[in-house]
């Protein structure tokens, strides 16, 4: 490998040999559609001039490439260069800005790191397939973008007219470039600019803006007309995807965007300020931010070009050489771009023909969106290495560090130390990555049968389909129900509208409302090994936690299933773990998000209570989010109650609203939200109905009365049937557990391991309070916890460890078809019922 960078000859010949290689290349694979559109344009601007040629002729570009576009066209008009295909000439703006941005990408490396990555870098851009995919065989212009963001960013600190300068004219040539102004503001903040310079630098772009515009509109109102181009620039395909591999190309393309616009800009935004302080506060950061805002706002915006991608490769050739884990980004961005044009290209040219099918292009677009996923490893890595150092250094004064919890060495505890794990840190990952992959193939796998609804799909899964019609009755509790369903408004909405989500992206079927609880119950055994490492920091202990959630029953069955459990099981643990992290915010959403989707969610609120004394944290002003989010999100899952006045109009005609006096804030839908909530707490208060599968809570962490879903006819000796129950060695293993780690909390005074059995209790012990019939799936929410006391057990006893998961695994793999609802023999069927409450 360093032979092979040694011999990557210097810039000059770089620069030169990609050029040539460009110009061979030039004559082939041409969109023939875009490069006569730019011929024609051209042939305009030569013919009438910058003036008039927005009047009487159509074009969705803003001025800036048009002042190119002339140029190109009057030398391809010119006598002396007709030896020279016309098509090389028009695509020469888009080669040369390939050129310009290899050598800006050495430039600025070189300043970074050194003289040999920045050739690396260099090398990376100036032949990757994807780039002259773009510029040399489509001959488009995307490249310019590229040109201008780095230029921009390269002389920010030198000479910030030019940075201006560039920022400017980018935006005028591709209206999507406006979006770096925004980091561009935050490095101005960053590096502490005067008020005056950064006033300079906005009223400076602002002019070269508005001024590239006057020449072309013939003596109008220059406000009006760059409205006006911009309106056409921006809204001449108002489509979700417009042949993008990108989020929304799962739903499909060529779909109208309406608000999803919207939608796109907000996750955009919370990526982006999720990300953005955390890349510049290294080095050379901006560029790994400019490289991820690039990739984002194609994943997540609407109308997008499959050619829109192209300038995050400049930025993410940079990013390589800062962290070398960015070339599986830029690898599979580029395969993925590559295949993004080709596709495109003969949809384009050959009468809308698909290369390759639907599901292919959802598959390509979902690697895509995964990708993204990259950009938040290298920050991990320098922590997990800086946590393995911190336990080494321990080991020196400890042999190894303590499980979970210190104490105040002036009281003498009686501290248990673990003994040091037999297999490494990078193995334990690897390790955790193969749970999280068995986790999600047992919960996808045959994930749509049966394809009608069972259970108490009947009202949720029923009701989130009438929701994604816009069906008035989904949201009113008055109304007759039809037979065998009913309209679910027992709970608050945030599953039912995940589950609307879901059949947006999916389908009106039955994969699709199930699709989201399992992919949050895969989330779920996630969190789980990073709520135990975040406790105990210990990995082999986490990573034996998220293994025996996996291996649970009771977890698998209710995250293949359209109910609201799965929702309200990722929602808590996330927001405990948010908490323990430190970000307040960040937990008070979790915690709104959980409370909206079933209201025991509210039991996160004592966990966080205890944390505080146990973590020893001071009050501060973030402690307001709990306060002030959570009711922001719990009102905004109720949206279409304060926006459709046909739910208003019915609401006040069957309510009798304007003559009860037993409230009224004057705001109807208020009102109507109100009496949802009060609805809501005189069913759960006053249901006096019976089941055959309902059980009391102390039942539960002993299996006693599991659950029937789902059951079919007989045929030819087989059946298939979903019952709900948790794997019995997990369960009762877990009881053991639930008493063994009590003691040693109070004995060694071990308050982290007694935060986790108290999070354990405080979910499901209250149901002694409650005077409604109980199910097994209430039980739900203790699980990750019990597993994480398992795992404190079987990392303390090492001998228990292999009985424990050899006999928990063949069980699980025993009842898996029983969970599943898999066509299984009667006979086999019949074994799975050990006890008479188990039938």
């Amino acid at each position: 490998m360093q032979k092979l960078i040694k011999n990557i000859p210097n810039i000059i010949i770089l620069l030169f040999s990609a050029f040539i290689l460009r110009l061979i290349l030039s004559p082939f694979g041409t969109l023939t559609l875009d490069q006569n559109t730019f011929i024609a344009w051209g042939n305009r601007l030569v013919t009438v001039g910058f003036s008039k040629f927005y009047f009487g002729g159509w074009s969705d570009y803003l001025p800036g490439y048009l002042y190119l576009l002339r140029f190109v066209s009057q030398i391809a008009n010119a006598n002396s260069l007709t030896q020279t295909p016309q098509t090389t000439i028009y695509k020469l703006p888009a080669i040369l800005s390939d050129i310009d941005t290899g050598y800006l990408i050495y430039k600025i490396t070189k300043n970074l790191k050194d003289e040999t990555w920045a050739r690396i870098a260099a090398f990376i851009y100036l032949f990757n397939p994807a780039v002259i995919a773009n510029s040399t065989i489509w001959g488009q212009v995307d490249g310019l973008t590229s040109l201008f963001a780095l230029f921009s960013f390269y002389t920010l600190e030198s000479n910030f007219w030019l940075s201006s300068a560039a920022l400017a004219f980018g935006t005028l040539i591709k209206p999507q470039m406006a979006i770096i102004s925004l980091i561009i503001f935050i490095l101005m903040i960053q590096r502490k600019w005067k008020v005056q310079k950064i006033f300079t630098y906005i009223l400076e772009g602002a002019v070269i803006f508005v001024f590239g515009f006057v020449p072309f509109a013939n003596g109008g109102n220059i406000i009006n007309f760059i409205i006006d181009r911009l309106n056409v620039s921006l809204n001449q395909y108002p489509y979700t995807s417009v042949n993008a591999f990108n989020f929304w190309a799962i739903i499909g393309t060529w779909k109208p965007d309406m608000y999803l616009n919207i939608v796109g800009g907000l996750i955009l935004a919370i990526l982006f300020f999720v990300f953005a302080f955390r890349f510049l506060k290294i080095r050379g950061g901006e560029y790994i931010l400019l490289a991820f805002t690039f990739a984002a706002s194609f994943l997540f915006m609407t109308r997008m070009h499959e050619r829109h991608m192209l300038p995050v490769f400049a930025p993410l050739s940079i990013a390589v050489a800062l962290d070398p884990i960015f070339i599986l980004a830029l690898v599979g961005f580029s395969f993925v771009y590559i295949a993004n044009l080709y596709w495109a290209w003969n949809w384009v040219t050959n009468n809308f023909q698909e290369v390759f099918g639907d599901g292919v292009v959802k598959l390509l677009s979902l690697i895509n969106v995964l990708l993204l996923g990259i950009f938040m490893i290298p920050e991990k890595i320098k922590d997990n290495t800086a946590n393995f150092t911190n336990l080494l250094l321990r080991s020196r004064i400890t042999s190894w560090p303590v499980a979970a919890f210190a104490g105040n060495s002036q009281k003498k505890e009686s501290i248990f130390i673990f003994e040091k794990p037999e297999i490494s840190s990078k193995k334990i990952k690897i390790l955790f990555i193969g749970v999280v992959i068995f986790a999600a193939v047992t919960r996808f796998y045959n994930l749509p049968y049966p394809q009608t609804h069972y259970f108490d799909e009947v009202y949720h899964a029923f009701t989130a389909q009438n929701m994604l019609h816009g069906i008035t009755k989904a949201w009113e509790w008055w109304n007759p129900n039809p037979s065998g369903f009913a309209y679910e408004w027992t709970h608050p909405p945030l599953a039912k509208e995940g589950m609307v989500v879901g059949m947006l992206f999916l389908g009106e079927n039955s994969f699709g409302w199930r699709f989201p609880g399992a992919l949050l119950g895969v989330g779920s055994v996630i969190l789980t090994f990073f709520i135990a490492k975040e406790i105990f920091d210990d990995e082999l202990l986490a990573l034996i936690a998220s293994a025996v959630i996996s291996l649970d029953g009771l977890a698998l069955v209710t995250s293949r299933i359209g109910m609201n459990d799965s929702y309200i099981l990722f929602f808590s643990l996330a927001s405990v773990y948010s908490y323990l992290k430190k970000k307040n915010f960040w937990a008070a959403v979790f915690f709104g998000l959980a409370c909206v989707s079933k209201w025991s969610g509210l039991w996160v609120a004592p966990i966080i209570f205890v944390a505080h004394f146990v973590y020893k944290r001071k009050l501060n002003w973030t402690y307001i989010f709990f306060f002030i989010i959570p009711p922001i999100i719990y009102l905004s899952a109720y949206f279409p109650i304060f926006t459709n006045k046909q739910i208003q109009t019915e609401y006040i005609q069957n309510t009798g609203y304007a003559t009860r006096t037993d409230f009224k804030t004057g705001i109807v839908p208020l009102d109507m939200v109100i009496d949802v909530q009060k609805q809501m707490w005189w069913y759960h208060t006053n249901l006096r109905a019976t089941h055959p599968y309902s059980s009391m809570w102390y039942t539960w962490p002993f299996l006693i009365r599991p659950i029937y879903l789902y059951t079919s006819d007989e045929v030819n000796g087989q059946v298939s049937r979903i019952y709900m129950m948790g794997n019995p060695i997990v369960f009762w293993g877990g009881a053991v557990a639930v008493v063994v780690t009590s003691y040693f909390a109070i004995k060694e005074r071990n308050k982290k391991l007694g935060l986790v059995v108290f999070s354990y209790l405080v979910f499901f012990t209250p149901w002694a309070l409650s005077p409604r019939i109980m199910f097994l799936y209430h039980y739900l929410p203790s699980i990750p916890f019990m597993a994480i006391l398992i795992a404190y057990v079987l990392r303390r006893f090492k001998e228990w460890r292999i009985p424990f998961f050899v006999l928990a695994l063949i069980l699980f793999i025993y009842f898996y078809p029983h969970w599943a609802g898999l066509k299984i023999p009667l006979q086999l069927d019949t074994s799975y019922y050990w006890f008479p409450s188990w039938r």
